[in-house]
């Protein structure tokens, strides 16, 4: 019971910001004099910090307190073929530190020992990582992508040897639609985010897929698989990933993209459909989002058409980076949520 009640306060300081003792009381229902322990108990350990006075009801002036952010950090990791990306974030997910590491072609996880340990010189302990991907993740490898020297071994056991701590992995376009949609709110406010139904498309030289999330969950798919939208199928034995190649002419690319969000709006409905990569042609958006609603007219009594708008983003590093901050401070508080997480 007793750390039940403390999860209780630090759940509530970490949604909230700071707080007196009888704020703390009012609003998780512990009484003043057992939430007065509890903080006092948080002082001594450090955990807490007093963030001065405020006036209270009875007219005297009460003491506020904080929890301290910056006990601990994440670390997060964007693999890619030319290197990886380390972010490190506090408690409570503000970025603190960030790093473009290169590497050479073909490199591997333990050649990143160096490179972490020079990452982590002067920040305060390590306590969970993330780990994302250009490919579907599933079991501790990877299945599809461009990292090819990665997919003959255990992934997930080089990074936990690595980081010494179980690291989560995740693949890019999931992470990407999760920090899509959580723009503006921080990892652990309460709020819910008012962009629940978005798949985010990345048509690329390098690779083709997507991110799914509907209803405010993630979708991957009995076997992970969910998001593979260049190997879908089109009339005539060719692939999406056939349509989007540089010599293909805008006509086909119109009607092969038109094609894949018809499937994928009969299929998840998303609110918002956003594009990224260097095989989008930004130019043709308008014509693909006419084309589809040709196509899909349907209308719900007094509302619009059923299908996304259709967003060109150039860069989606800065939602990516958003969403792996997300996975990494919600875990490094695992042990405090109260409710579920959109993984």
């Amino acid at each position: 019971m007793r750390q039940c009640n403390c999860n209780l306060v630090k759940w509530f300081l970490l949604s909230n910001g700071s707080a007196t003792k009888p704020e703390i009381a009012e609003a998780t229902g512990i009484s003043l004099m057992t939430v007065g322990k509890i903080v006092n108990a948080m002082l001594e350990e450090g955990t807490l910090l007093r963030s001065g006075l405020r006036e209270s009801g009875l007219g005297r002036r009460a003491e506020r307190f904080e929890l301290d952010g910056n006990r601990s950090c994440s670390v997060s990791l964007r693999f890619r073929g030319v290197g990886v990306d380390f972010v490190a974030a506090n408690e409570f997910g503000a970025v603190v530190r960030e790093e473009f590491m290169p590497m050479p072609e073909g490199y591997l996880v333990a050649e990143l020992a160096p490179k972490l340990a020079g990452f982590l010189d002067g920040l305060p302990p390590m306590r969970t990582a993330v780990a994302g991907f250009p490919a579907a993740v599933f079991g501790g490898r990877l299945h599809s992508g461009g990292l090819r020297q990665f997919r003959q071994m255990d992934v997930q056991r080089e990074l936990n040897a690595l980081f010494g701590i179980p690291v989560w992995m995740g693949r890019d376009l999931n992470l990407a639609t999760v920090g899509y949609s959580r723009r503006g709110l921080a990892p652990m406010a309460l709020e819910t985010p008012e962009l629940q139904d978005i798949t985010c498309f990345l048509l690329d030289p390098a690779g083709h897929g997507a991110g799914c999330m509907a209803g405010g969950r993630v979708l991957r798919g009995a076997d992970f698989f969910a998001g593979e939208v260049g190997r879908m199928p089109l009339p005539g034995g060719r692939c999406i990933r056939d349509l989007v190649a540089d010599d293909v002419p805008d006509e086909e690319y119109i009607a092969g993209v038109a094609y894949l969000l018809g499937a994928v709006t009969c299929t998840v409905n998303p609110r918002i459909a956003i594009f990224s990569g260097r095989s989008v042609r930004p130019a043709l958006l308008p014509e693909i989002d006419r084309r589809l609603r040709q196509r899909i007219g349907f209308h719900w009594e007094g509302e619009g058409n059923v299908c996304p708008e259709l967003v060109w983003e150039p860069d989606i590093w800065p939602f990516y980076r958003a969403g792996m901050v997300y996975r990494a401070t919600r875990r490094l508080h695992s042990g405090v949520q109260m409710v579920d997480d959109v993984f």
